[in-house]
């Protein structure tokens, strides 16, 4: 179809299938004409909304099913004919395959817009639905006679051994049955919206609010005719379910206008990015026009290496998102989208989006905030590079110095207990030697695990082991630590700051009094440091602060100083997510 012009095809295949209703529905046009008017109306918009969906490469199956549950719609209406138009094969067609329409519209009214079924358990539901039809209309068929079933008795049919309590109770499982696959549908329908977000559940909610109708709707229609209720509701029932199912194709078109206007909406991204000063502001013009609120824009620090426009390194949980290129004119990639998955079905559009923001990145309007963002990452990797070296230098020369020649020490005295023993002595005295500096050699490791990491923090958290760092001040520490336990990560860089903080304070601030406020918020922990010195708190390098802001940030916090006369506060705030 792809050489064809779309309105020939689809004029030609919609008067096709107007044509087939029209003459289908003649015995019964002076009987029923507004009903005839609606079914006609149905047919041939099932068949023009499919092949809409044809010209779309992504849901070209759910046009075929369109067109399939048009004539199968079409089919399911012949048992209104008079008995002398019942002949030959068509009762037998329109008993079989009359429900298809159903089936085979809820198939694509769920799938839409993806190309497949993507979950086991729906394509179970169909593949039972499919049998139940299929299998049960054979079965009754084969134990009855046409004239039970409405049709004329010289019409073609599967009779076998005709039962007439057999015939009546089987329609009857037949039509409880309908009734449950309708309700699953509607169950499906709800859990599809459920699940979705952004474009995938603009692009999916008409169809899926016509299907959810069609469902309900049909239930009480065959439930009427389950209870042998009055013609007068029967036939009231059956016109709004056939109202009802003409707004599938409906919702299938408002779906694929919304589709091509996501399309045009690239052309007002490029005005909106023409007007972004900083990379979070086109992150913020791409999550809007992708209705991808979780998108990120990351920039490469290293061949192997990203990290988000705010600076924060990418977790594996992001960098396993679909990453679309943002490529400049001769084919180099600037940035990356890290996108939600199931936008791969708008692949051009996401893509189109990433060639925009690529456009804005090459053109220079951006390029010294990108160079900022990477000098920033950069300093910030070899300052914790830096700062880890430094603590284990730290940590080898404590241990070298310390506990390790009491170890010696111990190893001595211990050899000569040995050889005291062995020449019949009382070793006893060196025994004891190796046990004081044992001892001694324990206290030594104990005290350099607390310069790594104090006990107390993680066995009863950071209220006690902040209590223990404020006891040994020589200025009054006011703590108010109202959060509870927090991620482990987060708990040691807080404490962490927090006791770098303080040691700012008693050696450079000349204060009289600190005050230490943790506290959760939304799902953020925030914890200040405040004092009323002479201020002057920086991030220069040497300070002892920047290596642990660049910490925090690993975590996608943010660190800041406010400073004065008046005193300085240091402020930290980490999401707990």
């Amino acid at each position: 179809m792809q050489g064809k012009s779309p309105v020939r095809v689809i004029t030609v295949v919609s008067l096709i299938a107007a044509i087939t209703a029209v003459l289908s529905w003649i015995p019964t046009w002076s009987a029923e004409f507004a009903l005839g008017t609606i079914y006609v109306f149905v047919v041939t918009s099932f068949a023009a909304s499919g092949v809409l969906l044809l010209w779309d490469r992504s849901t070209g199956r759910t046009g075929w099913a369109m067109i399939v549950a048009a004539f199968c719609y079409e089919a399911s209406w012949w048992w209104t004919w008079p008995p002398e138009w019942e002949i030959g094969p068509a009762p037998l067609i329109s008993f079989l395959f009359g429900y298809w329409w159903f089936a085979v519209g809820g198939l694509a009214l769920l799938r839409y817009p993806e190309p497949v079924l993507s979950r086991r358990y729906e394509r179970a539901y169909f593949v039972y639905f499919a049998i139940w039809i299929v299998g049960v209309k054979l079965f009754i068929a084969a134990v009855s006679e046409p004239e039970w079933a409405g049709w004329n008795e010289h019409a073609w049919w599967l009779t076998i051994a005709p039962n007439r309590g057999l015939f009546d109770a089987a329609s009857a499982v037949f039509k409880i049955g309908i009734i449950v696959l309708a309700l699953v549908l509607v169950v499906l329908l709800l859990l599809k919206i459920r699940r979705s977000r952004g474009l995938e559940r603009a692009d999916s909610l008409p169809a899926t609010a016509a299907g959810i109708a069609i469902g309900f709707l049909g239930s009480f229609y065959i439930a009427a005719q389950l209870f042998h209720l009055s013609k007068p509701v029967t036939d009231a029932l059956r016109t709004i379910t056939a109202l009802t199912a003409l707004i599938a194709p409906i919702a299938f078109l408002i779906s694929l206008t919304q589709r091509r206007l996501a399309r045009s909406s690239v052309a007002d991204l490029m005005v909106r990015l023409a007007d972004c000063t900083s990379l979070k502001d086109v992150q913020a013009a791409l999550r809007e026009v992708l209705g991808d609120p979780t998108m990120m824009l990351a920039v490469q620090a290293s061949p192997s290496h990203y990290v988000t426009c705010e600076g924060y390194p990418l977790t594996a949980g992001e960098m396993a998102r679909w990453r679309v290129p943002m490529p400049s004119g001769d084919g180099r990639t600037l940035a990356v989208l890290l996108v939600d998955p199931t936008l791969r079905r708008r692949s051009d559009l996401v893509r189109s989006a990433a060639v925009a923001g690529g456009l804005v990145l090459e053109n220079g309007l951006l390029r010294d905030d990108l160079a900022a963002q990477l000098a920033q990452v950069q300093a910030s990797r070899r300052r914790i590079a830096e700062a880890g070296l430094a603590e284990r230098r730290r940590i080898e020369r404590n241990l070298h110095d310390g506990a390790q020649q009491l170890l010696l020490r111990v190893m001595s005295s211990l050899s000569l207990a040995r050889h005291r023993a062995q020449r019949g002595r009382d070793p006893s005295a060196a025994i004891e030697t190796a046990g004081n500096d044992l001892d001694e050699a324990l206290a030594e490791l104990r005290n350099l695990a607390r310069g790594i990491h104090p006990a107390v923090l993680g066995e009863m958290g950071l209220q006690p082991a902040l209590e223990g760092v404020a006891d040994r001040l020589t200025i009054p520490v006011t703590l108010d630590v109202t959060a509870d336990r927090l991620p482990e990560p987060i708990e040691e860089t807080l404490y962490f700051v927090i006791c770098e903080a303080l040691t700012n304070v008693i050696r450079h601030a000349e204060a009289g009094h600190a005050e230490v406020r943790v506290t959760l918020r939304d799902d953020t922990v925030v914890a200040r440091v405040t004092d009323d010195g002479r201020g002057g708190a920086n991030f220069d390098r040497g300070s002892g602060l920047a290596g642990l802001r660049d910490r925090v940030e690993t975590l996608r916090g943010a660190m800041t100083i406010a400073t004065g006369g008046d005193g300085t506060t240091v402020t930290v705030r980490i999401p707990c997510e």
